[in-house]
């Protein structure tokens, strides 16, 4: 009787200190065991995808299209001619998700400017004959043609509905003195005490060129972060520059299609405006749930009037690259080799539809249950337990917990983390049941 319940105290014994074990990793250590946590997610998320129900066409930049009108980048003139085809489409948003951060160099403009130059300045021409204002309107007839900038900046300005891309370096900041930033860049921001909570910050901002950022309908963002293992799952809705919060790009279409504007945000737990609710995990982060079937046309096939109006009318259009090579390709939990406008439209309709996942404010209170009650099983429960009784009733506990999981995912999309409890589950009774087996020898 003695041995017995000095077995049943050192099991107890075990228990506890299994659980205080799993509850110290929890918390202080678990970052190790993040790529199991996520291998569940990434499961869970690829049962999830559902299809793309958002008001978004993407007009791909993709290998037809390259082979069609030459190798990238393409004259500026051909993305100002898409977006007044759009206009006359009557799309409601348009966004330009490729980043004019320099000047066309259009050598065969510079040649122009230098001959009209020439003939501007040189004595010898002062007395322009008819043939010298022949051959002026004609060179400056060449220079309108030739100056691509020129083109897509009267385009941007004409259409009034041009979002577009910012991109940022990121670190801290190594300076962290305020200068003033242009009005049409400060006003696609907020102030830092917008969020309480910390946010992703840079040091460097890469703009679109001052002629045609000062007349877009917005600026948002482009970056994108993946988790440590390589693989995106979440949009950073904010990043912090000199002080000031950009927005995404996509959380700009989704606002201007909406007629809103980033004074129209309130915050609280969560990110809202109107009747759109975005739940906020991390740094100002949203998980992203992945969609299928979103609508894409190819840029060649639109200019040659191969799409209907009306699979624009009123829509977000996003024109972005998609073909390898011309952009960084993503990995998400649902496949590989993603373009970066798959997941700026995958956010846009999880906003639009309010259909997110989130980590739920109980989530954490549930997987410390779980390791609590896991914990007590291990040192009351399987010590009692013949070792194949223990193991069903083990598995059956384990199973019934990840599916737990899975199924709050997959039918909610709340994200809890199942990996710790089931962890402690397994090695607890694997430790007692060795236990067991170790005291049995000795006494032997």
């Amino acid at each position: 009787m003695k041995k017995f319940k000095k077995s049943m105290i050192s099991d107890f014994r075990l228990g506890i200190i299994l659980t205080l074990g799993a509850l110290f990793i929890f918390f202080f250590f678990g970052g190790h065991l993040e790529r199991l946590e996520y291998g569940l997610y990434d499961i869970s998320a690829r049962l999830r995808v559902k299809p793309f129900v958002a008001p978004v066409s993407v007009i791909a930049i993709d290998e037809q299209s390259i082979a069609n009108f030459g190798r990238w980048p393409w004259p500026r003139a051909y993305i100002a001619f898409m977006i007044d085809l759009l206009e006359s489409y009557k799309a409601k948003v348009i966004g330009l998700d490729i980043v004019y951060s320099e000047k066309d160099l259009n050598h065969g403009l510079m040649e122009v400017l230098n001959i009209i130059s020439t003939i501007e300045n040189n004595p010898q021409y002062s007395k322009k004959n008819i043939s010298t204002i022949v051959l002026l309107a004609a060179l400056k007839d060449a220079e309108k043609r030739l100056d691509n900038d020129s083109i897509l900046s009267n385009s941007i300005a004409m259409s009034k509905k041009v979002i577009l891309p910012l991109l940022f370096n990121l670190g801290n900041p190594i300076d962290k003195s305020s200068t003033s930033l242009p009005d049409y860049i400060e006003n696609n921001s907020l102030p830092p005490g917008f969020f309480a909570s910390g946010s992703i910050t840079s040091p460097e901002m890469v703009t679109p060129i001052n002629v045609f950022a000062k007349d877009a309908l917005g600026l948002g963002h482009i970056n994108i972060i993946a988790d440590r293992d390589g693989i995106v799952r979440s949009e950073p809705l904010f990043i912090n520059f000199k002080d000031r919060l950009f927005p995404s790009f996509a959380l700009q279409l989704t606002l201007k299609y909406l007629d809103l504007d980033l004074k129209d945000l309130q915050l609280s737990n969560q990110l809202k405006f109107n009747s759109k609710t975005i739940p906020i995990y991390g740094n100002n982060k949203m998980l992203i749930d992945f969609k299928s079937g979103i609508p894409y046309y190819s840029f060649f096939d639109v200019i040659n009037n191969k799409i209907p109006p009306e699979a624009f009318k009123d829509k977000i259009v996003i024109i972005a690259p998609s073909a390898a090579g011309i952009g960084v390709m993503q990995i998400t939990p649902t496949a590989f080799n993603v373009p970066p406008v798959k997941i700026v439209a995958d956010v846009i309709d999880n906003i639009i539809s309010n259909d997110h996942i989130l980590r739920p404010n109980w989530a954490l209170i549930l997987e410390l249950l779980m390791i609590s009650f896991f914990g007590l099983y291990i040192a009351l429960i399987i010590p009692q337990l013949k070792a194949s009784i223990g193991a069903i009733i083990s598995s059956v506990l384990l199973i019934f917990w990840l599916i737990t999981g899975v199924y709050l995912f997959i039918v909610y999309g709340y994200w809890i983390k199942p990996i710790y409890p089931a962890l402690l589950l397994i090695v607890g009774y694997i430790a007692i049941i060795l236990k067991r087996y170790l005291l049995t020898e000795r006494t032997q």
